[in-house]
């Protein structure tokens, strides 16, 4: 009795370390899916960038939602998104590499990666036990003096105390660098408590507080450690700028895609962008003056330029003359367009002498109508009268 108590004992054990050892399904909130995504070791902070069928993005700004490392699965980053989001694309080296567009079907999915064109999909879940616990987060931007170097956030909500990291100074920044340079990390939405510090910790802001928590925030940190915080990217707080437009006469319906190149901020959600107005000679927009970038395509988004019409001036009104999906040029003021090849408006032609109609009070009037043929009628009885005349005469 004991040794076959002791075998069904045994037989539990290992059925519930079998149970224990399999993947777990995923359990997404409602309308999320996860996205796993596994990339080779030299493709550093990789990111997600994604989309519907209808061109509708999912972020504001390339590369779009950092991936995050999942602790219990060693290789794999995961990313949530809307599931109404079914195309991705995975980069990372801030933006360097990239796949192409990976279609996700709006579900689970485990994205496997060798290179930028070697990529595998699976809807079968390629990782042990459930994805991390879904958390809203936001992101901290902060730009800081030249001289810090690593810099770190701390993150915590007031006034009970509790952290976001373990230990001080908390989670390093990513940022290329640069006195321009926006360093940058994601931490829970229920912050409402920062410290931006640098040189592991020597150097720091005093204790950034009662900004709204739930919103992402950029901080610009001065030599004397003073800090502003914003609720946009103040380089795109400048006044909307004008963009006019001539194209060839066959690209129908035209419209804008505008951006800020290089941090691929899109002024419009979704391709191909924004409807252009003819106003006179010039399609024209109003758009965000923080824009640099424009693509101008018609007939539906078939016909387009490129996207050379990039780093311009911001904060400008701009004039681009497009005469095919490569030539054009752009000014920051009106530019002559050439209209030789504009079509050209032909006249109706004139009515021939035989075609000269009656007129029309005469053909609204009867009365007048019967005058005119009395007088032509006389006319031809005095010409017959007078060749009469003229045959008599020479008979004579």
């Amino acid at each position: 009795m004991k040794k076959a108590l002791a075998l069904v004992m045994v037989v539990a054990l290992l059925l519930s370390a079998v149970v224990i050892a399999a993947p777990v399904a995923v359990a997404a909130p409602d309308g999320m899916v996860v996205v796993y995504i596994n990339v080779p070791d030299d493709w550093e902070d990789p990111h997600l960038w994604a989309w519907d069928d209808a061109g509708n993005n999912v972020f504001t700004t390339w590369p779009g939602g950092e991936a995050e490392a999942d602790p219990n699965n060693s290789g794999w980053h995961y990313h949530y998104l809307p599931n109404w989001a079914n195309n991705v694309i995975v980069s990372a080296n801030d933006g360097e590499v990239q796949t192409d567009a990976l279609q996700t079907e709006g579900r689970d999915v485990w994205i496997t990666i060798t290179s930028p064109a070697e990529v595998e999909i699976s809807f079968d879940q390629l990782t042990d036990g459930e994805a991390p616990e879904y958390v809203e987060r936001i992101t901290v931007y902060a730009r800081v003096p030249a001289d810090w170097a690593a810099p770190s956030l701390w993150a915590w909500l007031d006034p009970d105390g509790t952290n976001v990291f373990d230990a001080w100074p908390g989670g390093e920044m990513r940022g290329s660098g640069g006195e321009e340079e926006w360093y940058r990390l994601r931490v829970p939405s229920w912050v409402n408590s920062v410290i931006i510090n640098a040189n592991d910790g020597a150097v720091q802001t005093d204790d950034i507080q009662a900004f709204e928590s739930g919103r992402d925030i950029w901080v610009i940190v001065t030599e004397d450690l003073t800090s502003e915080v914003y609720y946009e990217n103040p380089d795109l707080m400048v006044p909307n700028i004008t963009v006019r437009v001539h194209v060839p006469a066959d690209w129908e319906n035209p419209n804008l895609w505008a951006w800020s190149h290089p941090d691929g901020t899109n002024a419009f959600s979704a391709w191909p962008g924004e409807p252009l107005t003819l106003v006179g000679d010039w399609y024209e927009i109003e758009v965000p003056g923080w824009v640099n970038s424009f693509i101008v395509n018609a007939n539906g988004g078939t016909v387009q330029t490129g996207d050379n019409i990039s780093e311009v001036e911001t904060g400008r009104d701009i004039w681009i003359v497009v005469t095919g999906a490569e030539t054009y040029t752009y000014d920051y003021a009106e530019i002559a367009i050439d209209t030789a090849d504009e079509p050209v408006e032909i006249p109706e032609p004139t009515p021939t002498p035989e075609e000269t109609p009656v007129p029309e009070e005469l053909a609204n009037d009867g009365s007048l109508f019967w005058i005119v043929w009395l007088i032509a009628g006389v006319g031809v009885l005095a010409a017959i009268i007078v060749v009469i005349v003229k045959r008599k005469k020479i008979t004579v």
